[in-house]
């Protein structure tokens, strides 16, 4: 209730490269576009679990918060990315809380400043410290969810979707016993995000998101 900001960095199933999902406050939607993801989809995490999340606690009491998603659960670089979100997040947070209201600088020159300041490194794979990069110097892309497929009984893909996979609308995705086949309903089409590798009834089947 009394935080400033609420960071909740998860790894996933799916092979993938980092994304964020902020909270629906302006100043999260701005963090999280500043962070070393690949993506930021903006409103999907006040669909998931009917509204108990940690950023839906956040949301309530005023806080921004980012959920990031850092990667398969096994792959070798997800602790690394772990740490680089960790620390980055600490710089961005810093450099609004404490620099931006006085020096009117960039976010990006403002976190660099701070994670210098702090040294925040990783371990890399010969056993050397080095000072966390973005993965990528460019934007982040940013999508807005726009609704969220459950999973019900007789659930079955018919194919089988990466992460981020676009859909054109009314392309067949998946069938079940109450609904049939399954099309995507977003008219233009839509990305398929955090497409689901084990099924349970009642649980998220996918998201859909358009490019904002």
């Amino acid at each position: 209730r009394h935080a400033d900001f609420v960071l909740d960095i998860h790894s996933c199933s799916s092979d993938v490269g980092s994304f964020a999902l902020p909270s629906s406050l302006d100043l999260s939607e701005l963090l999280a576009e500043h962070l070393p993801v690949k993506y930021v989809i903006e409103s999907l995490v006040h669909a998931c679990l009917d509204g108990g999340t940690t950023l839906d606690a956040a949301l309530w009491n005023d806080v921004p918060g980012v959920c990031v998603e850092c990667g398969q659960h096994t792959h070798k670089d997800v602790g690394k990315c772990f740490v680089q979100i960790l620390g980055y997040s600490i710089a961005l947070v810093l450099s609004l809380f404490l620099l931006l209201p006085t020096l009117y600088v960039k976010v990006s020159r403002a976190a660099a400043v701070i994670s210098s300041f702090l040294r925040l490194q990783v371990l890399q794979e010969d056993g050397a410290f080095a000072t966390p990069s973005s993965e990528s110097s460019e934007t982040p892309v940013t999508m807005v969810c726009t609704n969220v497929e459950r999973v019900s009984t007789g659930f079955q893909w018919l194919k089988k979707f990466p992460e981020f996979h676009f859909v054109a609308e009314e392309e067949p995705v998946f069938r079940d016993a109450e609904r049939g086949v399954v099309k995507c309903p977003v008219e233009g089409g839509a990305f398929i995000v955090m497409p689901t590798a084990q099924p349970v009834i009642g649980e998220e089947a996918l998201f859909w998101a358009s490019a904002k």
